[in-house]
């Protein structure tokens, strides 16, 4: 009898250690809040695999790193922060560990949720607790979870171990929490987690940005959640009373999260969901800078738009190129390079796309005459007076006897024009997008507040003026349109 009790006492004792040793063990033990009506009180956690997946991105954190995460609810992500932050607090000596809520309730109920974890334990998995009330746990030998309300001066007097902050993108002091935090981690090699759903009421928020600006970043999406499917989507979809709050709380891709509402969506948010479909990888990459997704064709005939200020440091270069004749879009150049380098290239893809017909801005809006995009024009200009073709390339002056000015001028009176041309093709479905980089860029082109069109804070618009270009140079195209009963799909851009 004594050694079947010292034998269980073996065997409990060996659990203990390795559930201290891997978190993932003890999320074998817990259990996490069910609440009735619908609920059964408690359940057993479950270790679907997105949460390991999230999991092995949280482990993946170096010290003094930031693990983004953007997600759709109810997929257990924060009750898996919950059980980390509990393990972490009974067995890491010392560990401090700050959960940052969008208020005190929210703050409060994490706190219970942990509490909640530790009491549902085996008897012999637990740590006896020195502190227990609502916004701190302290464990004997170990650390302490303390809550704090998403305030400007949350949690920065203190050294933070992992720190999370839950739903982020509510929090109205954010920014000043989140610089403030970072160095925290920075300093002791900890780890800070920003978890959170997109706010659908601020498509411009530091949250997005951070999250955006990332390059070690998660996103889970509705039916990452195992049994969810069309059916339950729809279910639910049909039963939510704001349509633009529950787009936003369920996406089902990153893209779609990060989309602004449809009353500040710039282009037809509808037309922006169907372009999903036709969005591919390229087929090929050219010198690290172009994505090709169709080669030219024989005869083909080939529209060029592109925005090349600013070209080394803050935006981007920036060259999209369509079939005249059916919209698709076949190739487009991304980068930062000296304006010598993007005017060779941009030749390059003229006479690689039959001497596509060219529209390159010649200086944006505000922009100085002299500037960077007026040297590559002028060195496009330039190159072309070798190249076999002839009137391939737009003037702004164009109207003159002799023109004199090559390049599309952006102003105030052309950037409204040369948008609505754009936004028009996208409602009517005559531009077939495969870029996902631009599709994402018109996801994130809103209405401002003061009802100007421009990129969100902290994204890019250089593809979409671009494209915007190329829809410009549809009617200036020295090309005669396709006969009456072609089969071939002239695209709308009268």
């Amino acid at each position: 009898m004594v050694s079947g009790i010292d034998d269980r006492a073996l065997i409990l004792g060996y659990e203990r250690v390795l559930v201290e040793r891997e978190l993932v063990d003890f999320l074998d033990h817990v259990f996490i809040p069910d609440p009735p009506p619908l609920g059964k009180g408690s359940v057993a956690f479950i270790k679907w695999p997105h949460l390991m997946k999230l999991h092995e991105y949280a482990e993946g954190v170096g010290p003094g790193g930031v693990l983004p995460n953007l997600k759709a609810r109810k997929l257990g992500v924060t009750s898996y922060f919950e059980a980390r932050f509990t393990w972490m607090g009974m067995y890491h000596e010392n560990a401090f560990l700050p959960v940052i809520s969008q208020g005190e309730v929210e703050a409060k109920k994490v706190i219970a949720d942990c509490r909640f974890i530790w009491d549902h334990l085996p008897e012999h998995l637990k740590v006896d607790l020195l502190i227990d009330n609502a916004t701190t746990l302290k464990f004997k030998g170990g650390g302490t979870i303390e809550a704090f309300p998403a305030t400007a001066k949350a949690g920065r007097s203190f050294t933070g171990t992992e720190i999370l902050l839950d739903e982020a993108d509510f929090h109205e002091e954010f920014a000043s929490s989140y610089n403030a935090l970072l160095p925290l981690i920075q300093d002791t090699g900890g780890k800070m987690f920003v978890v959170s759903t997109a706010n659908p009421d601020n498509v411009d928020s530091e949250f997005r940005r951070v999250y955006q600006k990332s390059d070690n970043r998660l996103f889970l999406g509705y039916f990452d959640r195992p049994n969810r499917n069309d059916d339950s989507y729809r279910q639910a979809r049909e039963l939510a009373s704001d349509d633009a709050r529950f787009e936003k709380e369920n996406p089902q891709s990153e893209s779609e999260a990060l989309a602004p509402p449809r009353v500040r969506a710039y282009f037809d948010y509808d037309a922006l969901m169907a372009m999903q479909d036709d969005l591919e990888e390229p087929k090929e990459y050219l010198r690290g800078v172009i994505s090709i997704w169709q080669k030219p064709i024989q005869n083909g005939r080939y529209v060029l738009g592109g925005d090349t200020a600013w070209g080394r440091t803050g935006s981007y270069n920036a060259v999209e190129v369509f079939d005249w004749q059916t919209g698709l879009q076949v190739a487009e150049l991304h980068g930062r390079m000296h304006p010598d380098e993007i005017a060779q290239e941009i030749v390059n893809l003229h006479e690689m796309y039959n001497h596509a017909y060219m529209g390159l801005e010649r200086a944006g809006e505000g922009q100085e005459r002299d500037g960077e995009s007026v040297v590559v024009v002028d060195k496009v200009d330039e190159l072309l007076g070798g190249c076999s073709c002839s009137g391939r390339l737009y003037y702004h002056d164009n109207t003159s006897r002799v023109p004199i000015q090559p390049g599309w001028q952006t102003d105030g009176q052309s950037r409204p024009v040369m948008l609505e041309k754009f936004a028009e093709a996208v409602r009517y479905r005559s531009l077939v997008i495969k870029s996902r980089w631009l599709r994402d860029e018109m996801m994130t082109f809103i209405w401002s507040e003061k009802g100007r069109p421009e990129r969100a804070k902290g994204a890019y618009d250089d593809r979409v003026m671009a494209t915007a270009i190329a829809c410009m140079m549809w009617n200036h195209a020295a090309y005669p349109k396709p006969l009456r009963g072609s089969s071939t799909r002239y695209p709308t851009f009268a």
